[in-house]
C-alpha cells in the first residue's frame, strides 16, 4: 500500500515539472472565450470577398493578416489581424467567420486587451470598405 501511495505522489510531482511548449503564449483557443469577445455580427458577404478585400486593405494600410480556412469545414475561417510587425496574439485581433447557406457571414471578434476593442469593431467595417484603416492602423498614403 505504501508503494502505491509513494508512486502516486512521485507521479504527481513529476507531472508538475512538465513544461508545455506554449507556456506563457496566448493561443487562439484561449482567446475564444466570452470574456474576450467584442464583436458578434452578421453581414451579407462570402469568404472569397473577405479575402479579396483584405488584400486590397493591406495595400492601403500598414497592417498584416493571416486568414486560415478550416481544412475540415470549408465554411469556417479565422482571421488574425494587426499592425505591421506585431506578432503577439495579445496585441492583435482575431475574427472567426462562419459562412451560411443563406449568403450571410457570421463574424465573431476577439481581442485580449480591451484597448483593441475599437480595432476589432472597425475591422468588420474594413471588410466592406477595404481602403479605410481602422483605429490604430496607419494608412500607407500619409
Amino acid at each position: 500500500m505504501k508503494k502505491v501511495i509513494w508512486s502516486v505522489l512521485a507521479l504527481s510531482l513529476l507531472g508538475g515539472c512538465a513544461v508545455s511548449e506554449n507556456q506563457g503564449q496566448l493561443r487562439e483557443v484561449d482567446l475564444r472565450k466570452p470574456l474576450y469577445e467584442y464583436v458578434d455580427r452578421q453581414t451579407h458577404m462570402d469568404l472569397a470577398t473577405v479575402q479579396r478585400n483584405l488584400f486590397i486593405h493591406r495595400e492601403a494600410c500598414h497592417s498584416s493578416f493571416e486568414l486560415k480556412q478550416d481544412p475540415l469545414q470549408v465554411h469556417f475561417s479565422t482571421l488574425i489581424y494587426g499592425p505591421e510587425g506585431v506578432t503577439d496574439l495579445r496585441e492583435r485581433v482575431m475574427l472567426d467567420f462562419t459562412a451560411y447557406a443563406s449568403g450571410k457571414l457570421g463574424i465573431k471578434g476577439y481581442t485580449y486587451y480591451a484597448k483593441n476593442k475599437a480595432l476589432a469593431q472597425g475591422l468588420v467595417d474594413v471588410l466592406a470598405k477595404p481602403t479605410t484603416c481602422p483605429a490604430g492602423i496607419k494608412p500607407k498614403t500619409e
